[in-house]
């Protein structure tokens, strides 16, 4: 029994965040309201729970925060998400899915690895899909590259919480 609140909430970030991650892709405008509630419970738990869990719950805090935004950049731009958008989401999600098993004693080092291998795939997808967006018409790169920033800055923030959370 996972008895760390930073541990257990930083865990439960990254795996519901996965799992909306989906909803928030058609509708981003609801991306306030989906995270509100996984920032308080981080807010809460970092007031307790082990020295060495600080690291993965601000990490938690600062991928929550950072994924709210690319859905709300989305929203706000009126830019759903594209294809290269959506395949780094598809890899952010099985990296979010894999996150808690870092808790585990058995499945650690196979979660460690699928967690880089997905953020590392997301960023090369972004990386590509921006230097295509390049070449397009100024309005749409502007769109796109901020998302495709965001998205690799969530990626980056994952890797770091999946890290420490395997450290703990």
């Amino acid at each position: 029994m996972l008895t760390d609140g930073r541990l257990r909430a930083a865990a439960r970030t990254l795996e519901l965040a996965g799992v909306g991650a989906g909803d928030l892709a058609a509708k981003p405008g609801d991306a306030p309201t989906f995270f509100r509630p996984l920032k308080l419970e981080l807010q809460a738990a970092l007031k307790e729970g082990r020295h060495g869990s600080l690291a993965a719950a601000s990490a938690a805090e600062d991928f929550a925060a950072r994924l709210e935004k690319v859905f709300s950049d989305m929203a706000l731009l009126q830019a759903p998400p594209d294809r290269a958008a959506l395949e780094a989401l598809r890899l952010l999600q099985r990296a979010c899915a894999a996150a808690p098993d870092l808790l585990s004693t058995s499945g650690r080092k196979r979660a460690s690895l699928e967690v880089r291998a997905c953020c590392a795939e997301g960023r090369k997808t972004l990386a590509l899909a921006k230097a295509a967006a390049e070449g397009a018409g100024f309005p749409q790169n502007l769109k796109f590259c901020s998302i495709y920033s965001g998205l690799d800055a969530a990626l980056d923030s994952l890797e770091r919480c999946a890290e420490a959370l395997f450290k703990a």
